[in-house]
């Protein structure tokens, strides 16, 4: 992959990373309401999943959903009621310091998450058709994108997730962090707004 390219690839990720999404509006959430250490399993379910999701992409999942649109669509609207479900439980979610019961998503939750999540799956289709190809150089290629991809991805959870942990600690209160986890479902919300036009 020449030079250029990798330059332009990892523009793309790191822009495509830091955008909000889904996952790093959780991330957030997770980050202001538990912290940060309780918060590795979901980043790390994040991380593996979506780099997992590259990889198969690369070997023929995408063509796989272009080939059947009927999968693809079923994906997103499960990936959007997903997101529904996710968005009411951070709406309702009541002060952790209160509330026992409260936890943050465990590894497989963040993991499984990842092949509905409509922002990721777009970012890693757009990706795979416009910087790889059936060339000799497909199997560099590929390591170089997945590699880029997945420090990208570290890097990205772990900003979303200490930006949650410092907005964390201004709100002292529980009437404050009520309000945030309520702006932050409505958008999780939001998120799939771009998916509904796309239906």
């Amino acid at each position: 992959m020449e030079f250029a390219n990798i330059l332009s690839f990892t523009t793309f990720a790191v822009v495509t990373a830091l955008t909000p999404g889904p996952n790093n509006i959780l991330l957030s959430v997770s980050g202001t309401n538990f912290g940060l250490r309780k918060t590795l399993p979901h980043i790390c379910g994040v991380v593996f999943g979506f780099t997992l999701i590259v990889v198969l992409s690369s070997f023929g999942l995408g063509w796989l959903l272009i080939k059947f649109p009927l999968l693809q669509g079923v994906l997103k609207v499960f990936g959007m009621l997903v997101i529904l479900y996710l968005a009411h439980k951070i709406w309702h979610l009541e002060i952790v310091d209160n509330s026992p019961n409260e936890r943050p998503m465990f590894f497989f939750e963040a993991f499984l998450f990842q092949w509905i999540n409509p922002k990721g799956i777009l970012v890693i289709f757009t990706a795979i058709s416009t910087y790889t190809s059936t060339d000799e150089k497909f199997y560099e290629t590929l390591m170089v994108i997945t590699s880029i991809f997945f420090l990208v991805a570290w890097g990205s959870a772990l900003i979303w997730t200490l930006s949650g942990v410092l907005i964390g600690k201004f709100l002292k209160t529980g009437k404050r962090q009520s309000w945030f986890n309520r702006i932050s479902a409505l958008l999780l919300v939001a998120t799939i707004l771009p998916v509904l036009v796309q239906l």
